[in-house]
């Protein structure tokens, strides 16, 4: 399922809090809901977080939307294809998401990114998105947390690099974490964490 048919996008505001919620259609399963996003990452967010769609639909960004290769890690990104598609993957497109919105913090009144940067893969067997550090720095120190909530799941995190203050990430499905170097992938789909298990030669995170 694409972005454009998501039909039903609501702002919910719960003890305080202002959550993005994203269904399928008026009263559908909820794909995702976060809470505190800044209004400024509302719009992006809708495409930038893929979790959740199939990814047999081809359907990518336009141009102007798809990795330039003046972003900081285009380099890798695009390392990063060559790996899978020598795999047999096929990589349809490849996009900046905001899921380094996760990793800002306020200092000093503005936000300030703890990572180099991120990108989502859309490949034939599904969605990769994938946060880089600087190549001398690895997520070894960085702390993820699972639990049930609702329908869902609320992921919290802890260590290094640093991530927002509010601290907390939902979604409708269970995501799986792999890192490997200076990357970390979010993945929300179980055969597709499996196959880049092969690929990479490491094992998703057991949370």
């Amino acid at each position: 399922m694409s972005v454009n048919r998501l039909i039903s996008t609501i702002m919910r505001q719960s003890s305080g809090a202002r959550c993005l919620i994203v269904r399928k259609s008026a009263g559908g399963a909820l794909l995702k809901g976060h809470c505190n996003l800044l209004l400024w990452g509302l719009v992006p967010l809708l495409v930038a977080f893929p979790f959740g769609l199939r990814a047999q639909e081809s359907d990518c960004p336009k141009e102007p939307l798809l990795l330039s290769p003046s972003d900081p890690v285009y380099s890798e990104a695009m390392g990063l294809k060559q790996t899978l598609e020598s795999h047999g993957f096929v990589v349809r497109c490849v996009f900046p998401t905001k899921l380094g919105s996760i990793f800002r913090v306020d200092e000093g009144g503005g936000f300030r990114s703890t990572v180099e940067g991120e990108a989502n893969l859309r490949t034939n067997y599904g969605e990769v998105d994938v946060v880089f550090l600087p190549k001398s720095q690895t997520f070894a120190d960085f702390k993820i947390t699972e639990r049930r909530e609702g329908g869902g799941y609320m992921y919290t995190f802890g260590g290094t690099p640093r991530v927002w203050e509010t601290n907390r990430f939902g979604s409708a499905l269970r995501m799986y974490f792999l890192d490997q170097d200076n990357m970390l992938l979010f993945i929300s789909d179980a055969a597709l964490m499996r196959r880049l298990e092969q690929v990479l030669q490491v094992r998703h995170r057991k949370l």
